[in-house]
């Protein structure tokens, strides 16, 4: 478990993309005494790119000490959308964020078990605290929470606006959102999600390629009910439509789901889909 690596500084798209742009250049950019200036950005934010990348599921420990390599998907981001202008990105870095628990596990802890689907600072810092039997001080546990509302909550009058590389394109998923008491909510996207996420956090979910009751879509930490605060009329649309796509079969019977997924590898599927946005062809559409 881990809190608080971020040194309190939300993900910005900026950041991101010169990291990669750095990484391709120099593996150990992170243990270099010139990363500061490499990277434009002050000691304690360069600590915090350095949890990002690897949260964002966008690198990987090299061996021997060799420094951080791209992932798959850090090289497809790199090849496809260097400045991170596609929701595609955003969604899949979203989706690593919150099923590492070794890294980032209060959004870990948010999105896969936190029973409520709103809180404030004092229901969610109490109740992670139990969760992680209190094994940082609370001032961690309030940390993480201030970072998970700057990187998920749209500010006022922020939807709607043009680009602002201060703000965190997360907030524009529509998975939180600020109520009138203060609070915060969890939200289902209104967007349709590109089906091939939606297949490939099945797969990875999935021990096997078959699921036995739709309740494991639901109620199974980083899975799609819950990486994607899915309902269950939700998830049942989004089987009909994986299931048009030749993804899985879908039947149902009066007791029982039955989903059987195909074999297809569900990264090679996403890079294609990386490529059709590069050709002009929109998600779901191809």
């Amino acid at each position: 478990m881990s809190y608080a690596r971020h040194q309190t500084f939300y993900l910005r798209s900026g950041w991101l993309a010169k990291a990669l742009e750095e990484l391709d250049r120099d593996p150990r950019l992170f243990s270099q005494k010139d990363a500061t200036t490499r990277l434009g950005i002050g000691k304690n934010m360069v600590a915090s790119l350095r949890f990002w990348v690897n949260a964002a599921g966008l690198t990987q420990q090299l061996p021997s000490n060799q420094g951080l390599g791209l992932t798959r998907l850090g090289s497809m981001v790199r090849k496809y959308d260097p400045f991170f202008e596609l929701e595609l990105t955003w969604w899949l870095i979203h989706y690593h964020i919150v099923k590492d628990e070794d890294q980032a596990t209060s959004w870990y802890y948010l999105f896969n078990k936190f029973p409520n689907s709103d809180f404030d600072k004092i229901t969610f810092v109490e109740t992670i605290a139990r969760y992680s039997g209190n094994v940082v001080s609370k001032s961690s546990y309030q940390k993480d929470y201030d970072c998970i509302v700057a990187t998920y909550v749209p500010s006022d009058g922020e939807q709607g606006t043009p680009e602002n590389n201060t703000i965190c394109p997360l907030t524009r998923l529509g998975l939180l959102e600020s109520m009138r008491n203060g609070a915060v909510r969890k939200t289902s996207p209104e967007k349709l999600l590109p089906l091939e996420i939606v297949f490939l956090v099945m797969r990875d979910a999935a021990s096997q390629d078959y699921f036995g009751n739709i309740s494991t879509l639901v109620e199974q930490p980083c899975n799609i009910g819950k990486v994607f605060n899915l309902s269950l009329d939700s998830i049942y649309r989004y089987l009909d439509l994986l299931q048009d796509k030749g993804l899985l079969r879908f039947s149902r019977t009066a007791s029982l789901d039955s989903i059987t997924m195909e074999h297809e590898n569900p990264w090679d599927l996403v890079e294609q889909v990386y490529r059709n946005l590069n050709r002009g062809v929109a998600p779901n559409e191809a």
